[in-house]
């Protein structure tokens, strides 16, 4: 068919017609093609499939052209949409102004041109109908059906398209090539139009830019748009190839990492308050964080390679994973509850992972191994987790660092596979062991731990080697200074002392305290005292004295005073049973320690809480309370004879009164009320002075046994008979003793008896009121005053207990106590809405009669000790006596005063007032 003859007329083509395939496409453009024919009403459409490589973008894209044939004077064109193909995304400048798209120029031309006829009929392909909604055959869009003279022609002219060979040898037809705009329609051939599709009209590009421009809401908005295109640089008009629009995205590029840059060292110096406002609200914004880094995208795990159920455990590992990310570039950074957090998601999406360990990114890996080898401090299974971690990494053929090697091989030895990490360690050997490598001392300080651990000495001493030869840390030794220890035998601690001697003399001034401290507990540890004794003498005397060179003990060495301060270093250290040794070995030597020393042992032991060390701690104050007994038999005997051991053992310290209060205490902690007895026996046949805190000792335990009539036995005999002072904290304790605070319910036939012994206990009270100086009476020992005095519903006792606070120790009730006092409850309940109506209402009564006291003036009642003062008041009148004349309530305060020994203390202002 020739496309000049014929009446229907191929109108333009977008590549090469058949027989000219040795040219080569327009640039960056090659391809197959095939030239197909589909029947339409009316007419026919020829379209030309062609697969495009390498476009703009470097993606494979399939490109339709459409080709018209013109028939009976009218075009009819598909939809370009019908023939549009799926795309990848595309950068939304590309496409504006791209010439090389699925749809031909021509074909939008007339596209254009239909659009603005409206009587023109429109046509659809099949495809297009096949997704559209089915239209009627009989619509007014279609003008007329083809008659028979004009289907014959469409077939005989598909039959000879179909036979036209394929070769370029015989041309079966010819193709023209036009260019065609609003005004002109202009031939080209093939060379010409292959270049016209190749370039860009800027004009296309530069109206679509200015429609974006005034689609925007305000005038700033358009002005910021302006400056954007004014910044990037050049004429859109000159865009005419693919190569100007990448150099425009580039310069658009540029420009907006100058606007991030610029952002960046503003926001360096913002508040921490407004930063976090600006994150907020902008959160794709470039701000630095916290660490003044700037802000990056979390790894994460792609989600597409998994089902829907493995994904709902890969995506909530992925939610921890960015939330944790966010914390490392924030103060505090990592934290126990974060690791373990990434540790149970990571556990459950194990499973799930495994199956595509190709799929998890190399960023994920790197985070997962920052967050689980975290110090143990934060992460207490550190190297189990490492552990697990770097057999995945291994199964995703992960390549690791060399200090994630090294890491890797104390996890799987310290996991309980020994032989398999020293066997992967003498592998690395040539490696990771190489004078030359970063990770040269790391891994031969590994291997020292790991042969330590084994007892494979021998290595352990060549590794040590290869350190010392390049004048590495002498603290390697530490490692077998502790294994030579504890083998055991002679020998190896024979071995252990000239290695500890070898670490000193490389060390040198460089030996710290805590490097002595360690070797002595090692000695201590594995019952070496006299060689801890030989290290310590070391550090006291900086090498100058050497016990193993001297037959006796040196004076400077053997004395109470050099043993206290070891005992006091081991004490701070918490070795308390290798200050024990240590006592038990100076006192072979024949040198006996202080008592202090050993009550702060004592004392050390209780504080452990554990059994075996309560046990010990009894011991040793028995044998101490034993030495004071001995003593004062002997002397109460007359002879100067004192406890000695055979071999010049030194005999224990005597017991002091701080022994004593350290067991009483105890004792009494512990509700041992039967040992405190017994204490307390053996403190009367020590002749030791008793002071008020033993007393309170003894006090509280009696009254714990439910014994209060002992307790008071007991306090009578301390302070009428012994003439010993008591303290506040005795009467705190001795308020214990009165039924009332210690019963739920007192019998109504013993109320008088329990109000008698309650104005005595507050005389008593009252009688060393110089105690509480200068810090007057506690507060909770005032309420509880108060309170006994309320429960026993004795208004006037509490009137005169409420007056002597106030003008004898100074103390003025605060509103909480005055709030407890009126609803009669020593605890204040907003648990119900009846209590809490009760307790609204109480306080509204309370307030206005505060704010009447002050005569309205709410500022009067400002400060504690004018509202004290109202509350003080206000209390008065509610507990006042509301029957009875005068003369009768006076007479009734002025006995109960006298009773609880206040009269004479109040008295002269009773009188003043009269």
């Amino acid at each position: 068919m020739d496309g000049r003859s014929s009446k229907n007329k191929i109108l333009p083509v977008a590549a090469p017609p058949a027989g000219r395939r040795d040219r080569s496409p327009p640039a960056r453009y090659s391809g197959s093609s095939t030239l197909r024919t589909w029947k339409v009403d009316g007419g026919f459409l020829i379209d030309k499939a062609e697969e495009v490589a390498a476009g703009p973008t470097g993606d494979f894209l399939p490109r339709l052209h459409l080709h018209l044939v013109e028939h009976q004077d009218r075009i009819r064109v598909p939809s370009p949409s019908q023939h549009r193909q799926s795309m990848p995304g595309r950068p939304l400048l590309l496409n504006l102004g791209s010439r090389s798209g699925p749809i031909c120029r021509a074909c939008l031309s007339s596209i254009r041109r239909q659009a603005a006829q409206p009587s023109a009929a429109a046509y659809s392909s099949q495809a297009s109908r096949r997704r559209s909604k089915p239209q009627s055959r009989t619509s007014g869009a279609i003008s007329r059906q083809p008659d028979q003279n004009e289907l014959r022609q469409y077939l005989q002219g598909i039959q000879e398209l179909q036979g036209a060979p394929k070769n370029g040898d015989k041309e079966g037809f010819s193709v023209r090539f036009f260019e065609q705009n609003d005004k002109s329609r202009t031939e080209l051939d093939e060379d010409e139009f292959g270049t016209s599709l190749s370039r860009l009209d800027g004009s296309e590009l530069k109206d679509a830019l200015f429609d974006i421009r005034s689609a925007l809401a305000t005038q700033e908005e358009r002005d910021a748009f302006q400056t954007v295109m004014r910044e990037m640089g050049g004429d859109v008009d000159k865009v005419a190839s693919a190569d100007d629009l990448e150099k425009m995205m580039a310069k658009m590029q540029a420009y907006t990492d100058s606007i991030d840059a610029e952002i960046e060292e503003a926001g360096a110096g913002l508040p921490k308050e407004i930063l976090d406002e600006l994150r907020q609200d902008l959160p794709d914004l470039p701000l630095l964080d916290e660490s003044g880094r700037r802000q990056a995208a979390p790894p994460q795990i792609p989600e597409r390679p998994w089902t829907p159920n493995q994904r709902k455990k890969i995506t909530r590992l992925n939610s921890i994973l960015a939330r944790v990310f966010r914390d490392l570039r924030r103060d505090p950074g990592l934290t126990k509850k974060s690791v373990s957090s990434v540790y149970k998601a990571y556990h459950a999406a194990r499973l799930p992972l495994a199956r595509g360990w190709s799929n998890v990114p190399i960023d994920v890996w790197d985070l997962l191994w920052t967050i689980f080898s975290a110090d143990e401090s934060i992460n207490t299974h550190r190297l189990a987790h490492v552990s697990m971690l770097a057999r995945d990494m291994s199964e995703a053929k992960i390549t690791l660092a060399p200090s994630q090697q090294l890491l890797t091989i104390e996890a799987v030895f310290v996991d309980g596979w020994e032989s398999k990490a020293i066997d992967n360690w003498k592998r690395c050997m040539s490696t990771l062991g190489d004078e030359k490598s970063e990770t040269f001392q790391q891994f031969w300080e590994l291997g020292v731990r790991m042969y330590c651990r084994v007892g494979d000495m021998e290595q352990a001493e060549r590794a040590t080697a290869k350190l010392l030869e390049r004048h590495m840390d002498a603290r390697i030794l530490m490692p077998l200074i502790r294994t030579l220890s504890e083998q055991g035998t002679s020998e190896s601690q024979e071995r252990a002392w000239a290695t500890y001697r070898q670490m000193r003399d490389l060390l040198g001034k460089e030996m710290k305290l805590a490097d002595y401290d360690q070797v002595v507990s090692y000695f201590l540890t594995t019952n070496q005292t006299e060689n801890a004794l030989y290290a310590f003498v070391d550090m006291m005397s900086d090498g100058q004295i050497d016990l193993k060179r001297q037959r006796y003990m040196p004076s400077v060495v053997a004395n109470k005073f050099f043993l206290g301060k070891w005992l006091k270093r081991l004490i701070g250290a918490g070795d308390l049973d290798g200050a024990f040794s240590v006592v038990e070995f100076m006192r072979s030597k024949g040198v006996e320690a202080a008592p202090i020393h050993l009550n702060g042992l004592i004392g050390a032991w209780q504080r452990s809480g554990g059994a075996d060390d309560l046990v010990k701690a009894d011991k040793l104050a028995w044998d101490m309370i034993e030495a004071r007994t001995n003593f004062v038999r002997a002397r109460q005997a007359g002879s100067k004879q004192q406890q000695s051991l055979s071999s010049g053992t030194a005999p224990w310290p005597r017991a002091t009164l701080e022994t004593f209060s350290l067991l009483a205490e105890n004792y009494r902690l512990r509700d041992l009320h039967g040992k405190l007895e017994s204490l307390w026996d053996a403190f009367r046949d020590s002749e030791i002075s008793p002071d008020a805190f033993m007393m309170n000792q003894l006090l509280e335990s009696y009254i714990q046994a439910g014994q209060p009539k002992e307790a008071m036995t007991l306090y009578h005999s301390f302070v009428a008979e012994r003439g010993l002072a008591p303290d506040p904290y005795t009467f705190s304790a001795l308020w214990k003793t009165l039924a009332v605070n210690r019963l739920h319910v007192v019998a109504p036939d013993a109320l008088q008896e329990e109000t008698e012994a309650t104005r005595a206990l507050f005389k008593e009270t009252l009688k060393f009121k110089q105690v509480f100086q200068p810090d007057g009476i506690d507060g909770q020992l005032a309420r509880k005053m108060l309170h006994t005095f309320r429960r026993l519903k004795d208004n006037a006792g509490l009137l005169v207990a409420l007056t002597a606070l106030k003008d004898v120790f100074g103390f003025l009730p605060p509103e909480t106590l005055a709030m407890e006092l009126l609803l009669g409850t020593t605890k204040l309940a907003w648990d119900t809405p009846s209590q809490r109506r009760r307790l609204m209402l109480a306080k509204r009564d309370l307030d206005r009669a505060l704010l009447a006291w002050a005569d309205g003036d709410a500022e009067r009642l400002e400060g504690d000790a004018r509202r004290g003062e109202a509350l003080y008041e206000y209390l008065q009148k509610k507990y006042w006596p509301d029957e009875g004349a005068y003369e009768d309530k006076r007479r009734v305060l002025v006995e109960v005063a006298k009773e609880m020994g206040v009269y004479e203390l109040l008295a002269p202002k009773s009188r003043r007032k009269a």
